[in-house]
């Protein structure tokens, strides 16, 4: 059987050339090639050709299989792997698993999945509420969602600290995390290890002008039940998280974290992802055909693919039920435990639950310490309700809210146009009086007067 490694990707000229010769007889290969040697030299292919090419020739039994790395396919062999200290560059991706026990529900279980309780909200499909065509037309529902995730005070669970064990200890590469809590960072794994495929809510910008806002200044806005607008005078435009909505681009640095790392990686572990949305879900098979996988999680089925074009495009996914596995493992648990039970089997359960203990009593006290200060600070004590009002006009059966009180009619013109419009017409009514005795700066105040009554707080 032919070997693919020294297959080359040819001219289809240049085939029927050859098959020119073939079929005549003739001998004269030097003339077929002199006709060609004007041609363009082959190119090199790209990673991904390389990369669907390897696949191909590996699902067609092309290729020896892989060396198995693991003593025994099962969590026992992951943990041997690490306590012998032979991975070195293990790679984390994270779904919202990994934050169900801190408070924060995840998207799809049922009865608790956030996807499994917007019926008050009217929305087309569940997942417009992190659309972003559907926030620029209606924000409500997105900020009354995301209220309680900005405005509460959550603390790592142990698969955090787990994570970030496994960085202290010098053999974690990357972080990726499809979680935009910033749970990682309240954890403490160090910044440039994260990768937050979807973005963070630590910062937001305005959707018109960009002018960035602090998470601060935004939950100030939502402690008074106000969607964040933005502050400028020339500018009314809505403050967004930098969160990656749906139709929207991963940040650029994702994508040459890919390239960099997953070549690398010698041990994957996945933590609470139902791996149903791409392209992160694809990750899992960018690691090298020989590098262990394992999978902690509520359910398997989720990461098996099926479908013969999905298999082409993303991969077959994991193999933890055929013959042939040599890496993958899954364990059936809630992603604490399951860290939990890893940490134990390498010899860190001691150290796992010192470090939950002494950073969980840590941040209790910071927060208690912050409740205090704003319970002195803030004239109204924090709104525990979910509910955002608003003077926008929003479908029949979705919650009231209100704006930041600022002119709800949007201006499309800075604050310095209108400065050299009144300057225009002052100018201009001033020509017109002649030798009346109005002065010409009456018309200017006026026209100010009226600017600023304009820009007043309306109380509804």
């Amino acid at each position: 059987m032919t070997d693919i490694k020294s297959e080359k990707i040819t001219d289809p000229e240049n085939v029927s050339n050859h098959s020119d010769i073939e079929s005549s007889g003739s001998m004269e290969l030097p003339q077929a090639v002199s006709k060609n040697k004007d041609k363009k030299p082959e190119r090199e292919l790209t990673k991904s050709e390389l990369f669907l090419r390897e696949y191909m020739a590996r699902a067609l039994g092309l290729r020896p299989p892989p060396k198995q790395i693991l003593s025994t396919v099962n969590l026992e062999g992951v943990a041997k792997l690490i306590s012998e200290g032979k991975v070195k560059k293990v790679i984390t991706m994270a779904g919202a698993g990994i934050s169900t026990s801190a408070g924060i529900p995840d998207f799809r279980s049922k009865g608790t999945g956030v996807y499994y309780n917007l019926d008050q909200f009217n929305l087309p499909d569940p997942q417009a509420l992190f659309s972003i065509s559907y926030f620029k037309e209606n924000p409500v529902p997105y900020y009354t969602v995301r209220k309680e995730l900005l405005l509460g005070n959550y603390k790592p669970t142990p698969c955090h600290y787990f994570i970030r064990m496994l960085a202290e200890k010098g053999v974690l590469l990357r972080h990726f995390t499809q979680n935009i809590d910033g749970l990682e960072r309240v954890a403490g794994i160090d910044p440039d290890l994260l990768m937050e495929a979807h973005g963070s809510n630590q910062v937001g910008h305005c959707m018109e002008c960009s002018k960035k806002y602090t998470n601060l200044w935004i939950r100030d806005c939502l402690k008074r039940d106000e969607i964040p607008k933005c502050t400028l005078e020339c500018c009314t435009g809505t403050i967004r998280p930098d969160t990656v909505f749906f139709g929207e681009p991963l940040p650029k640095r994702f994508s040459e974290l890919v390239d960099q790392d997953f070549e690398q990686c010698d041990l994957l572990i996945v933590l609470g992802t139902s791996l149903k949305v791409q392209p992160f879900a694809s990750l899992i098979i960018k690691v090298p055909e020989e590098t262990p996988r394992l999978y902690i999680n509520l359910e398997k089925n989720a990461s098996e693919a099926k479908h013969p074009l999905t298999i082409l495009v993303f991969g077959g996914g994991f193999k933890f039920d055929d013959e042939d596995n040599y890496r993958d493992v899954f364990l059936e648990s809630a992603c604490d435990d399951g860290c939990t039970r890893l940490a134990e089997l390498i010899g860190w359960k001691d150290e796992l639950t010192n470090l939950v203990a002494s950073e969980h009593a840590r941040l209790d006290k910071e927060f208690l310490e912050e409740a205090q200060k704003e319970a002195t600070e803030l004239p109204t004590q924090m709104s525990h309700q979910l509910s955002i009002k608003t003077d926008t006009k929003v479908p029949p059966n979705q919650i009231p809210m209100k704006t930041n009180p600022r002119e709800s009619p949007k201006q499309k013109t800075c604050h310095t146009e209108k400065k050299a419009e009144i300057s225009k017409a002052t100018i201009t009514s001033a020509s017109a009086s002649g030798s009346s005795n109005q002065k010409p700066g009456n018309d200017k105040k006026k026209q100010q007067t009226k600017l600023s009554t304009k820009h007043m707080k309306t109380k509804k």
